[in-house]
């Protein structure tokens, strides 16, 4: 048997929230490992293992410096999920890019996770600790622009935005996106077809399994990831990293998916060698 931790913000209310993590963990309690989690930085248990499961987009150096203290510690090294951090398709002004583009958080998940935090900070009365740098959220879907020159000022001058490409993936059938999950050496992808050019689960009307390009193998080993979800397309075929998410919720439960999910935990048999 192993300890393994789950480390969270002291914010991300991870015990109710539906986190892909979740659905492992489950896993690897029936197969006899002892699980806890630890919220914020107080009280860590000891364990063999621990997942880094920072639910904001900048892991602060406090809780990276605080993990050392385990043998191993899933994505340790993915401590910056920005997109200026991540994208490879960022548009500057005037650099000649004349397609459609795309507005978008410079923070992952349009930034709510960072008001979520920032809510919970002030609620105790302390000091916000998060990331350098503002925080920009929206409730709203990302807006698509027919070209650069349609962007505001105001958007090229937030630091908390950033202008990407838009690009799609389609065929006769429609748009698509695809999705790679991973956990150490396990992993299962997908492409996903939808009738608009952004793809939203709501809205998929096939889905069927898909390679994982070597491109997307190059980009979780620059991000430092071991556990995530990639969503990517390809074009004109190159693959092209849209999303890095190193804490994925948990697709809709079904047969299939538990199974996925059951393999997607197997992969901590390799962790586990590492410290016997």
């Amino acid at each position: 048997m192993s300890r393994i931790v789950l480390l969270t913000h002291a914010y991300d209310d991870f015990r109710r929230r539906k986190f892909l993590l979740a659905s492992l963990a489950r896993h690897w309690m029936e197969a006899g490992h002892d699980v806890s989690v630890a919220a914020g930085l107080a009280n860590w248990p000891q364990a063999d293992i621990a997942v880094m499961h920072l639910d904001i987009s900048v892991v602060p150096a406090a809780y990276s410096d605080a993990s050392r203290r385990y043998p191993v510690v899933v994505n340790a090294a993915a401590t910056d999920i920005r997109k200026r951090r991540v994208s490879r398709n960022l548009v500057a002004r005037g650099d000649g890019w004349t397609g459609p583009v795309i507005v978008k958080t410079d923070l992952n998940c349009r930034g709510m996770p960072e008001v979520h935090a920032v809510d919970g900070f002030r609620r105790e009365g302390k000091p916000v600790d998060l990331a350098p740098g503002p925080i920009v959220s929206t409730h709203q879907p990302y807006p698509v622009l027919r070209c650069a020159q349609d962007v505001p000022e105001s958007v090229w001058n937030n630091e908390g935005l950033v202008v990407e490409r838009f690009l799609h993936e389609r065929d006769a059938r429609g748009y698509w996106l695809r999705v790679w999950v991973f956990f150490g050496d396990r992993e299962r992808c997908s492409r996903y077809c939808g009738h608009d050019p952004i793809v939203k689960s709501a809205h998929v009307v096939a889905r069927e399994p898909a390679p994982v390009p070597d491109e997307l193998r190059a980009e979780r080993e620059r991000l430092g990831f071991d556990y995530g979800k990639f969503d990517f397309v390809v074009v004109d075929g190159k693959a092209v990293l849209l999303d890095a998410n190193r804490t994925p919720t948990a697709p809709p439960s079904s047969v299939e998916m538990d199974a996925s999910n059951a393999q997607l935990a197997g992969a901590l048999d390799a962790l586990i060698r590492k410290v016997q």
